[in-house]
């Protein structure tokens, strides 16, 4: 293994790396981790006991289908394979995922779109833990580091607000944000982290996602699952139709 103590990766780099797992298993779930900017509970299927805070949301061999997009403009069609994402964090509610089905612009799609082939419907395509996926990709990813900008983590004190969530009608809690005396922001300084599952699939594909395919800020949240204000759940499986046309770059 070539000595990277220390390296600094960009994206492509980290897309050759991940192509490099050795394990066929581990290899395509950072493939597809990486091509929906996942976190690891989105991409495995099993937890361990002792995962308590963890609930893992990885895909069945069903949860994708192949569809096409056309450009108004021109009337190219466009091969589209659109992964739905059982999304953490957000109770569960899936995202739609919409990636180019041509190599030319995507070269994961297909790869891991046979890969999800080979599963039926119901059955987990990667059924396994996030500590199997780790020990399967760390020796691929070890001497590389990524940088962490600066960060405000906020934390709730729950107890407390859960007995004024007591006092709201249950539907409109969800409506109801803490109030600020019940909220500590630690401030997090810009710091170096080593290469693993979240950094290599997340942080550097929503770095792709701003420096390649110039995606805005409300873009990288509709692919990454993040909360939108003013965003209209019902309609979150049309939501690829907004950004896919940046997603045609060719490499």
């Amino acid at each position: 293994m070539t000595e990277t103590l220390g390296s600094l990766p960009d994206y492509h780099t980290v897309r050759e790396l991940i192509q490099q797992i050795p394990e066929e298993q581990y290899r395509l779930g950072a493939m597809y981790g990486y091509l929906i900017a996942g976190r690891v509970s989105e991409i495995v299927s099993r937890a361990y006991p002792s995962d308590i805070k963890t609930t893992p949301n990885g895909p069945d061999g069903g949860d994708v289908d192949v569809t096409e997009w056309e450009d108004e403009r021109t009337g190219e069609l466009y091969e589209v394979a659109v992964f739905h994402v059982n999304t953490s964090k957000r109770d569960g509610m899936y995202r739609d995922v919409g990636v180019p089905l041509d190599p030319m612009y995507e070269p994961f799609t297909k790869t891991v779109l046979d890969y999800f082939n080979k599963y039926g419907e119901n059955d987990p395509v990667f059924d396994y833990t996030r500590q199997y996926l780790y020990r399967g990709v760390i020796d691929t990813f070890r001497g590389y580091v990524y940088e962490i900008e600066p960060y405000v983590i906020r934390e709730v004190d729950q107890e407390k607000f859960n007995e004024i969530l007591e006092d709201v009608p249950e539907y409109l809690r969800g409506n109801v944000k803490p109030p600020k005396h019940l909220v500590e922001e630690i401030k997090i300084p810009k710091h170096k982290r080593n290469l693993a599952n979240h950094g290599a699939y997340r942080h550097f594909r929503i770095m792709e996602l701003a420096r390649r395919c110039r995606f805005d800020e409300e873009e990288r949240h509709l692919y990454t699952g993040h909360t939108i204000s003013g965003s209209d759940p019902r309609y979150s499986h049309l939501s690829w139709w907004q950004y896919f046309p940046k997603l045609l770059r060719k490499y």
